[in-house]
């Protein structure tokens, strides 16, 4: 994966403020239409309300978003990501992952594909090491 450039965080950017606006319309009604004033600027109190309204709309739509990254995060790990994955995605760390989605089932098979010790034992216990009383 790659970041945005500077271009298409400027694009999402601007088609986020359209939908944000959008939906900020929907919840604010048709208030703006139905006060119209002579001179047809909107008065203060309509701008006021529209912000506020795009405001609520933003921060709902921030919340749908952390929705949708966690189920997405839930989703890449059934098809086997772990920890160091989820954090490359959100521009993370692995401990960072694993510390905001900590009860994912990330896969025992994947915990295998990890790099084992010669012998692959462990690092401690078994008498090829030359302890005593090794098993």
């Amino acid at each position: 994966m790659r970041d945005l450039t500077p271009d298409e965080r400027q694009e999402l950017r601007r088609e986020l403020g359209a939908v944000a606006a959008d939906w900020a319309q929907r919840l604010n009604g048709s208030d703006a239409e139905a006060q119209p004033r002579a001179d047809h600027e909107p008065s203060y109190a309509v701008r006021m309300r529209t912000h506020l309204a795009r405001m609520a709309a933003g921060e709902q739509m921030r919340g749908l978003l952390a929705d949708l990254v966690s189920t997405s995060a839930q989703e890449a790990v059934q098809y086997g990501a772990g920890y160091p994955e989820l954090g490359a995605a959100v521009g993370a760390s692995r401990q960072a992952a694993r510390k905001r989605w900590p009860n994912l089932p990330i896969s025992k098979r994947r915990a295998s594909e990890w790099k084992q010790p010669p012998g692959g034992i462990g690092w401690a216990g078994d008498s090829h090491l030359g302890y005593p009383g090794g098993a």
